[in-house]
């Protein structure tokens, strides 16, 4: 309590019980861990809150038990071979380690076992429970196969449990999302009893949104009306690109039909270090996590609290900088631009066993956008099916196969309404439920009729019509594939080379497709080069329609700028998205990587300001999955230490500002006009919250 009041925190999360099942209070559900003694250590730390008006919540029901399953091996999950489902990650070399993590399975009566933890830890008046995420997993290699599954399944299906992923068959679909239900009726269940017993307290749930092949994301969408918070758990932040705190923030806002979002900036260097983090790291994590419109948490190991308490400082600085700015904060929505769909149902129907193909799509449109100073944030299948989308001016659908016919008469009316839609690959070849169908269901706004797939392990995209989607691009001959970094079964990413073939109804065509000369080039042993170019087609790689605002891409755009990241790439996603949908309301100009978060309330314009231009942030891996080919370990996470200060630009359009201040700085920015645009200069250190009054 010491350290959350040094902090300026208003809320700790910690455990009820450890993971292995044993308590830290007096319970009559579980056996208290005998170290505490007459203690009881979670009455104590609420009587110590309590006294400045700190919330407690508590994480409670763990799908890893080994002490209840030690007692209760019959409801443990356990696949399709009968072993039990666990978590333990033991190095190969050892030989039948013991069990460590075994998963408990929600169809078991371990679901009524974690209400009851649920229901007593309530007693203490605490102010929420928190909730890890169950691992009840969909995915056949991690799908349970107990006694209780198999016979809950057949007495709601009528049929036995599908023991291959057949992804052609309805069939399996319907025992995936039966599995994803699994999770939901759980989370219900929780929620009506903690909402019974105890109406004001918050339930948190862990949704992960990078882990288990996003699977998560679906329960959360899912489950949206039994959560008061969801944590996006952001553990792998040092691995991913800078911004992924503000990404997975908005990614969960998104799924969550706007809840409460919390997500960590871990006070540790990487996942599992004892050592704190550089300062820097944590400072602009936090920031991060804030500007997205998340709750900033810190996750602190009691090791590196013991051994490495150089953490503190950066955390005090910045969470007392969010206690001053929270207030500006309130009653603020988002400035509306472009939207990024994030289709969880793509993700599983199209992209089945490696949904990875899907979602780098997504993130490489997000990225571009978000990196290039434009307001962006993601979409969810709901909001599509709902018509929630109204108030951007574009929307981004890489590899969005799935649609419902709701979502597709929302997007058609959308488009008719003059707003802009860039589209790529498979958008709209299937419905709701993953059945693959004869023609887009776009197909009149998309401009092009569907023929089938060139599948080819490399092409070019041709750039034959200048347009303004080509504007600034050099290359008039676009690479279009990537080598598979692990290289081990295949030469190339799975389908990054392969096109829709599409006839174009009434639009321009400004690309076609060009085959490869050969399977692969030659400049590079083994075939891990691209080829020439072949043979040049007429199949159409890039379509669009000026009368309606909308291109089309017959390859996987986003995907390859979130794997490649070169300019061609980037210059058509920034130019299609200008084209489709006209100039932003605000925009950033900067040259370095600072992240822009636009909000507006009455009367106001709230603009966050991250700088993320690093002076050294190093991620090395090899190019093939052979750590012995290299003169020194291919692996190296190092934390940058410093920010570059940054002079940056914002450009306003369709507001009158009258005053532009800062309440953290107490600065007042001058206002300039040009054109047809407001702008705002403004020297960035690592962090800046501007307040535009408006007239």
């Amino acid at each position: 309590m010491n350290l959350a009041r040094e902090l300026h925190s208003d809320t700790i999360v910690l455990f009820a019980r450890d993971a292995w099942g044993r308590a830290y209070f007096d319970s009559d559900v579980l056996r208290k861990t005998s170290k505490l003694e007459k203690r009881d250590f979670l009455r104590e730390v609420i009587q110590e809150a309590k006294k400045d008006g700190i919330k407690v919540i508590v994480m409670i029901g763990h799908t890893t038990n080994p002490e209840l399953y030690s007692q209760n091996p019959e409801w443990v999950q356990r696949n399709l071979k009968g072993e039990v489902i666990h978590m333990d990650t033991n190095p190969s070399l050892e030989k039948n380690p013991p069990l460590r993590w075994p998963l408990m399975c929600l169809n078991s009566p371990f679901l009524d076992y974690v209400v009851r933890e649920a229901v007593e830890v309530l007693k203490y008046d605490v102010d929420g429970v928190f909730l890890d995420s169950f691992r009840y997993m969909p995915d056949l290699e991690k799908a349970c196969f107990c006694n209780y599954c198999q016979t809950k399944f057949k007495e709601e299906m009528g049929r036995e449990l599908p023991q291959r992923d057949d992804w052609d068959s309805l069939a399996y679909r319907e025992s995936f999302l039966w599995r994803y239900k699994v999770n939901v009726d759980a989370l219900k269940k929780i929620w009506e009893n903690v909402k019974t017993h105890y109406p004001g307290t918050l339930l948190a749930y862990n949704s992960h949104p990078a882990g288990w092949k996003g699977r998560a994301n679906t329960i959360v969408e899912m489950a949206r009306n039994y959560l008061d918070v969801v944590f996006a758990e952001a553990s792998e932040a040092d691995y991913q690109p800078v911004g992924f705190l503000d990404e997975i923030v908005k990614l969960t806002k998104a799924l969550s039909g706007g809840k409460r979002v919390w997500s960590t900036r871990n006070s540790f260097h990487m996942a599992l270090t004892t050592t704190s983090t550089s300062p820097v790291v944590l400072r602009q994590g936090i920031r991060e996590i804030f500007a997205a419109g998340g709750e900033p948490m810190v996750l602190v190991f009691s090791s590196t609290y013991i051994q490495s308490p150089s953490f503190k400082e950066p955390v005090k600085e910045t969470f007392g900088e969010v206690e001053k700015l929270e207030e500006f904060m309130k009653d603020v929505t988002r400035v509306k631009y472009a939207g990024v769909v994030y289709s969880n149902r793509s993700r599983d129907w199209w992209g089945r066993n490696d949904p990875r193909y899907v979602t780098d799509d997504a993130r490489g449109f997000y990225y571009a956008l978000l990196y290039n100073g434009y307001p962006v944030d993601f979409i969810a299948d709901n909001q599509l099916d709902t018509g929630s989308f109204s108030e951007y001016k574009v929307l981004l659908l890489g590899s969005v196969a799935s649609l419902s016919k709701a979502g597709s008469k929302n997007l058609v009316s959308y488009v008719r309404e003059g707003n802009g839609l860039v589209a790529t690959y498979s958008t709209s070849l299937m419905d709701e439920k993953g059945s693959l169908l004869e023609e887009f269901q776009l197909k009149d706004i998309l401009g092009v009729s569907f023929k089938g797939l060139l599948k080819y392990p490399w092409s070019y995209v041709i750039l034959e019509r200048e347009h303004a989607i080509t504007t600034g691009i050099n290359e008039k001959n676009i690479l279009w594939g990537d080598y598979d970094r692990v290289f081990q079964t295949r030469r190339t990413s799975p389908f990054s080379g392969w096109h829709i073939l599409v006839e174009p109804i009434d639009d321009i065509v400004i690309g076609y497709v060009a085959e490869p000369q050969s399977e692969f080039g030659y400049e590079y042993e083994n075939g891990r080069s691209p080829p020439l170019i072949g043979n040049f087609t007429r199949a159409p790689a890039i379509v669009a329609n000026p009368s309606r605002r909308v291109v089309y891409y017959s390859g996987q755009l986003g995907r390859l700028y979130w794997r490649l990241g070169l300019p061609s790439y980037e210059k058509m996603i920034l130019n299609s998205t200008l084209w489709s949908g006209g100039m932003p309301p605000i925009k950033l100009n900067s040259r370095g990587i600072v992240l822009m978060e636009p909000y507006q309330r009455s009367g106001q314009l709230i603009v966050h300001l991250v700088n993320l231009t690093f002076d050294k942030r190093v991620i090395v891996r090899g190019n093939i999955d052979d750590p012995l080919m290299w003169h020194s370990t291919a692996e190296s996470v190092w934390p940058p230490s410093s920010i570059v200060p940054q002079e940056v630009s914002i450009e306003l359009r369709g507001y009158e500002v009258a005053k532009v201040w800062s309440p953290l700085s107490g600065k007042s920015y001058e206002i300039r006009r040009e054109n047809d645009a407001s702008k705002i200069l403004v020297s960035l250190d690592e962090y800046e919250l501007l307040v535009l009054d408006l007239k």
